[in-house]
């Protein structure tokens, strides 16, 4: 599905955070998996075969709504977007390092950083944990009668997701330029039985996961032909 037709049914995109210091050049892509992204001009990652990830922000987050705050999880979002960053932080190496491509070795000490290593910085921006009490509704719905057990179980499935949004951009080692820049925001896959709901970050970590392997694809291609969106509906429970 192509990313402009796409973003109908997937989340909005975020507001900007102040992240990126010059976010308005951001536009959607046709061949992008994330809601807008930034190239500079004549920019290759071919030239290119390293990569240093530096540990991911959490300073930028922006506020909640009212519906947001009404989650029970409210109170320790602060402490769960620190563990997420290391958690986004690792899925990158790791997706790095995992490749088959092995296009870029992963540095992890920034005086190893060169002309010829990428310098990724990356924020999470937004953090919304899921209604995991209303996901249990939905899935409790399921057991009752049809003609209650369908409207109830889907409209838990549709309020129960909360959200993750993240701000990146990537420099060129040797000069410290900006040469790339990108922003998403996701809530997850629609399940007809929805188990990572029953949690509050399951939708969260599986987005991680996707957005690190996405940023890798990107890495690879350049964007020069499309780079698959994690999907937006999945028959798996989990």
């Amino acid at each position: 599905m192509h990313r402009l037709e796409a973003d109908t049914i997937g989340a909005a995109p975020a507001p900007e955070s102040g992240f990126l210091f010059d976010g308005g050049r951001l536009a959607p892509h046709p061949n992008a998996p994330f809601d807008r992204v930034w190239l500079a001009p004549g920019v290759d990652f071919k030239d290119y075969d390293a990569v240093y990830v530096r540990p991911v922000d959490t300073t930028h987050l922006i506020g909640m709504t009212l519906w947001d705050k009404l989650n029970l999880r409210t109170l320790a979002v602060p402490r769960d977007t620190v563990e997420l960053a290391r958690e986004f932080h690792d899925d990158i190496e790791y997706a790095f390092i995992d490749d088959p491509r092995h296009r870029f070795l992963v540095v992890d000490d920034p005086l190893d950083v060169d002309e010829r290593c990428l310098v990724l910085e990356a924020a999470l921006t937004e953090v919304v944990p899921n209604k995991a009490t209303l996901g249990i509704v939905g899935l409790a719905a399921w057991a009752g009668p049809l003609e209650v057990a369908v409207p109830v179980a889907t409209v838990a499935a549709f309020v129960q997701q909360g959200e993750v949004a993240f701000e990146a951009r990537v420099r060129d080692g040797g000069s410290g330029e900006v040469i790339a820049m990108a922003e998403d925001r996701e809530t997850g896959p629609m399940r007809v039985i929805d188990l990572r709901s029953l949690t509050w970050y399951g939708n969260a970590h599986e987005i991680l996961h996707a957005w690190a392997h996405e940023i890798v694809d990107v890495a690879d291609t350049s964007l020069e032909r499309p780079v698959p969106h994690l999907a937006y509906f999945t028959i798996l429970p989990w």
